[in-house]
């Protein structure tokens, strides 16, 4: 496995211990980030992401699945496994989740794949209660 892939998984295995300047070093100073909620575009956008979502959590660590490698490219299955002081009631949350990565020396793309709906709405009360309804109702409907 790439250095660099393997170095990226032990550093968000402890995400909220990890020094967030060590991103630099994983990173490319015009690195583009995706996930379902944000596009960033250059690494001190991205740390100032990173330090926005860490303001919240209490807990945050990612457990990795073996990754699928390409010469210049990544992908890689992970949970997280976080705790945010505004959702469930503070309490552990896991999410299951993908990275695609493409990269040189250093990571240029980062997209996330995930289920927004089961990270945020899911856990907000009365939403929470709607969608899992919808979901139910959708599930049941494909059988």
């Amino acid at each position: 496995m790439s250095g660099l892939i393997r170095d990226l998984q032990q550093y968000y295995g402890d995400y909220l211990n990890a020094d967030p300047a060590e991103l630099a070093r994983f990173y490319t100073d015009d690195v583009v980030f995706c996930d379902p909620v944000h596009r960033i575009e250059g690494l001190a956008a991205l740390l100032g992401y990173f330090a926005d979502m860490r303001r919240d959590l209490s807990e945050c660590r990612f457990d990795f699945s073996p990754a699928v490698l390409g010469d210049a490219s990544a992908c890689l299955p992970w949970e997280m496994h976080y705790a945010h002081g505004r959702l469930n009631g503070g309490a552990p949350m896991t999410l299951r989740g993908c990275s695609l990565l493409q990269f040189g020396d250093k990571i240029h793309y980062h997209e996330d794949f995930y289920d927004l709906g089961a990270m945020v709405y899911e856990r907000v009360p009365l939403l929470g209660a709607l969608v899992r309804g919808i979901k139910g109702r959708l599930a049941g409907a494909s059988r």
